[in-house]
């Protein structure tokens, strides 16, 4: 009777210990969300189709409607876990890298002309970890940002003294800067216009326009994204090397601009696309972000975040921006979307609690029962 009882006891002990565990327990695992990224008006990264209509830019996310996400969370758990601290909300985040992970897959084009009448389209395989291995853990805060309610950064800071974004705070606004990691798993293409615009098909491949021709241009980006960067971080991607087997290539080209059959032209050509990009940090606010000298329409785009955690339970969708100035394609607005869903921490907890109770009462029954 007394061993019955001593066990009865060890079962409650199990069943508290776990309980304020639970309770008390700082850290949430990352169940839902992820990233996405867009230059301009029509090159998502990772690559995707719209998702949102819209008009000429054809926008894959807009105001408070956000892309698919198809930078994923990590799919070891024991990264995707972030911590928040005690106190009401918006709590407090600090977030360690790799979180997100995407590790590439195979390369992908899209045609982009009628967003950039200078490109006919763009080929990529990037792969993605944010926040950044190399630069630590991150932290999201209430504000995250310097400034008055409505702040606009512009002038030589963004690369281009046209070009500007606008921060609007918003209820319980939140965020601050992480970086991501960007790593080209094989060579970025870009199909730049030489002569005659799409759609247009080369005498190579049965067609009339000896002026279908592109001119490829090296494209490396910068190791550490700069969307997402405090105020005031510049990056600059490297120059070269060009390429050069081949490096303009006879074409057919649809009205979008992605490149149907393509054959080397010409062998030898100096032109690379680099480019300088300033980034500024997350928020849940509402962002502006506008380059009036983009090459074919000025690029004006208004992204939205929400934060709808209730005792730091639910979901922050945070928006951030970037400004570029590229060498051959030119100015340009960019977009990043992230969103972390966080359930209540104390759910696994909880459930191991349960069966840890279950276990000893299961060893209760048995002593009972021989």
């Amino acid at each position: 009777m007394l061993h019955s009882k001593s066990l009865q006891i060890a079962a409650l002990l199990v069943a508290i210990t776990w309980a304020g565990a639970a309770n008390a327990q700082p850290y949430y695992s990352v169940t839902g969300g992820g990233g996405e990224a867009q230059i301009g008006g029509g090159l998502p990264l990772p690559i995707q189709a719209a998702t949102t209509g819209g008009t000429m830019m054809s926008p894959i996310g807009t105001g408070t409607m956000f892309p698919p996400l198809l930078i994923p969370i990590n799919a070891n758990k024991s990264k995707a876990l972030v911590k928040q601290t005690a106190g009401p909300d918006p709590k407090k985040m600090t977030v360690p890298p790799a979180v997100f992970n995407r590790a590439g897959g195979a390369p992908l084009a899209i045609g982009v002309f009628a967003n950039n009448p200078k490109v006919f389209q763009v080929r990529t395989n990037i792969a993605f970890v944010g926040p950044h291995p190399k630069l630590g853990t991150m932290t999201f805060k209430a504000g995250g940002r310097t400034g008055a309610p409505t702040t606009t950064i512009t002038g030589p800071l963004v690369t281009n003294p046209k070009a500007n974004i606008r921060y609007t705070k918003t209820a319980a606004q939140f965020g601050g800067p992480s970086q991501t990691s960007v790593a080209a798993v094989t060579p970025i293409r870009v199909w730049a216009v030489a002569a005659s615009v799409p759609p247009c098909k080369h005498p190579a491949f049965g067609g009339a326009n000896a002026g279908c021709v592109a001119a490829l241009l090296a494209a490396f980006p910068a190791p550490t994204a700069a969307a997402g960067g405090p105020i005031g971080f510049i990056n600059s991607t490297p120059g070269g090397p060009a390429p050069m087997s081949p490096a303009i290539v006879a074409i057919s080209a649809n009205a979008k601009g992605s490149v149907l059959m393509s054959v080397g032209a010409k062998m030898t050509l100096g032109l690379t696309n680099m480019a300088t990009s300033a980034g500024f940090p997350w928020t849940t606010g509402m962002i502006t972000i506008s380059n009036p000298s983009a090459a074919g329409t000025p690029e004006v785009f208004t992204i939205t975040g929400m934060d709808s955690r209730v005792m730091g339970v639910g979901t922050i969708s945070l928006v951030s921006g970037a400004l570029s100035n590229r060498k051959s394609s030119g100015p340009n607005s960019n977009r990043s979307w992230a969103r972390y869903t966080l359930p209540e921490p104390g759910a696994v907890l909880g459930a191991a609690a349960a069966l840890a109770v279950l276990g000893v009462c299961h060893g209760l029954v048995r002593r009972r029962s021989r």
